[in-house]
């Protein structure tokens, strides 16, 4: 990536029973997986047992009480002042997620229905993109294997890719968009993601720089520290759209980088944070304000509410499997990917089926 490693694929996958026997299957991202499962396992758990599975909303707010009253003194013991880094709310925000993400599937296998078409959906077809385009093992440029790299992702019918900038100086950056766009040709979409790699003058600087290749969006360009106002400075400087919200833990986070840092495509993931619910009032916020839904990753998740929501943008999918390894090996009944459209299942829920064989391989419980 633009400032570290991507050094493991891993997912927290959540299943709820009810006592009708129906599964639901939610998945989450985030660290570490141990905090975040024991919240799940005895925290969360004994919550849920008697609740009515399709009462999603009540039952958010009560687990959400835990990050913003007594209960969250339950999650962590405080060593020093409690308000001080204690009551894991990353975390809790994350095994959130999974339960939200747990019920909704659990709702649409009640009710018989997809949850794009529960949520109102009409069509199950899903413009995406294919992420990718990193720097070498070491942080090199590897402008090379870049190139191939986005021309195999063109042979399959993309038309539109992300790569990471920010990693190397400008110069070389430069050079590495410029050999992409020659590859791909003028008609297709290039995103660029800094991983938040810049101060607010090399944000600007860069965008200015990268504005002649005619980004789709610039993806937070901002350092985290000044993720919001110095965002919005980089927002006003550049044509570039400017894209955040993949790192936020809820609404008013969301709220905030569409009032004060200028984002105009909002990233916001149900899989790290809050779950159906969470997201789409966030989506319903960014509607009001003219700014599109394009969330990260997990688009087997996500591509069901990219399809209900009217300003549902695109859709992230990793093509390249090292990358992302549990997308190749995880389902039985994985969502086909043609010509840069996702096809959503119409089986009840997410129509996820997980690999019992993967599961085993890579599970821990």
């Amino acid at each position: 990536m633009s400032l570290e490693p991507y050094q493991t694929s891993s997912e927290i996958v959540v299943e709820i029973e009810a006592d009708t026997g129906e599964v639901g299957i939610g998945e989450v991202h985030g660290r570490p997986l141990e905090q975040i499962s024991t919240i799940l396992t005895d925290v969360f758990a004994p919550q849920l047992q008697g609740r009515d599975p399709l009462e999603h909303s009540a039952i958010w707010e009560s687990l959400f009480l835990y990050a913003h009253s007594r209960l969250g003194a339950t999650l962590s013991g405080s060593h020093g002042q409690p308000h001080f880094g204690a009551g894991a709310r990353p975390q809790l925000m994350a095994a959130l997620a999974g339960v939200d993400l747990a019920l909704w599937d659990l709702k649409g296998k009640i009710l018989g229905m997809p949850v794009y078409k529960l949520l109102g959906g009409q069509h199950p077809h899903v413009a995406c993109y294919a992420s990718g385009g990193y720097y070498g093992p070491e942080g090199e440029p590897a402008v090379d294997a870049l190139v191939e790299e986005m021309s195999s992702y063109l042979a399959l019918g993309f038309t539109a890719f992300k790569m990471k900038v920010g990693g190397q100086s400008l110069a070389v950056d430069v050079d590495r968009v410029a050999a992409v766009r020659d590859a791909v040709g003028p008609e297709t979409d290039i995103m660029l993601d800094a991983n938040s790699a810049y101060d607010v003058p090399g944000a600007i600087r860069a965008a200015r720089a990268f504005e002649a290749f005619a980004p789709r969006w610039f993806e937070e360009p901002v350092r985290w520290y000044d993720s919001v106002f110095g965002l919005g400075e980089v927002a006003s400087a550049t044509r570039i759209p400017i894209a955040s919200g993949e790192s936020e833990m809820h609404r008013w986070a969301c709220r905030d980088l569409i009032l004060h840092g200028g984002v105009r495509i909002m990233q916001f993931d149900a899989t790290r944070a809050g779950g159906v619910t969470e997201w789409l009032r966030v989506a319903d916020y960014a509607s009001a304000h003219g700014v599109l839904m394009a969330p990260h990753h997990d688009p087997q998740i996500h591509g069901h509410l990219v399809a209900a929501v009217p300003n549902g943008h695109v859709l992230e999918v990793f093509p390249n499997k090292q990358r992302d390894p549990l997308w190749d090996e995880l389902y039985l009944n994985r969502p086909d990917v043609l010509e840069g459209l996702f096809t959503l299942p119409e089986s009840p829920g997410f129509g996820i089926e997980l690999n019992p064989d993967a599961l085993r391989k890579y599970g821990q419980s």
